[in-house]
């Protein structure tokens, strides 16, 4: 497989990978936004921050889900501090997190979601798996195993 070049270094925007990703990402985004703001008024952010809590259940059947730090949910959404700290204020005022006092970190704070923040999950979880699917049809099985593998090596190779 060749790429594609330019003999005078000049950039071809719509072969040039930061830009396509960042075009595919950008109407990825508009387009999924139908599913976590318009149904559930979700922000990016509290979309991130809700999902991330959720992956890390301890268990699926006891449905609790390990606290995590603002500062750690600030690296597994990858946003900034103060957007993470937004989107907190936020969901402990809509009432889908509940903060208590790190025991080990006295200057820390934990955050988990609250029963309510777990049904939401458990209530957007199947329309955004269900989105993530509509889209993916257009790709077959091996091409689908082929894109994660592909996003998998870029991404180690940047880490």
């Amino acid at each position: 497989m060749t790429r594609v070049t330019s003999s005078l270094n000049m950039i071809s925007l719509q072969q040039f990978l930061p830009y396509r990703l960042a075009n595919l990402a950008q109407n990825i985004s508009m387009n999924f936004v139908e599913v976590y703001q318009t149904q559930f008024a979700l922000s990016i952010p509290e979309w991130r921050i809700l999902v991330n809590l959720a992956q890390y259940s301890l268990s699926e059947a006891e449905a609790v889900c390990e606290a995590k730090t603002a500062k750690e949910l600030t690296l597994l959404a990858s946003m900034d501090k103060s957007t993470v700290s937004r989107a907190v204020n936020i969901m402990l005022d809509k009432g889908l997190l509940i903060k208590q006092l790190d025991p080990t970190d006295k200057r820390a704070s934990r955050l988990s979601l609250t029963e309510q923040g777990r049904q939401l999950y458990h209530r957007i979880a199947p329309q955004a798996l269900k989105w993530e699917a509509d889209l993916l049809a257009v790709l077959s099985v091996d091409e689908h195993q082929t894109l994660m593998d592909i996003l998998d090596k870029l991404d180690g190779k940047l880490v």
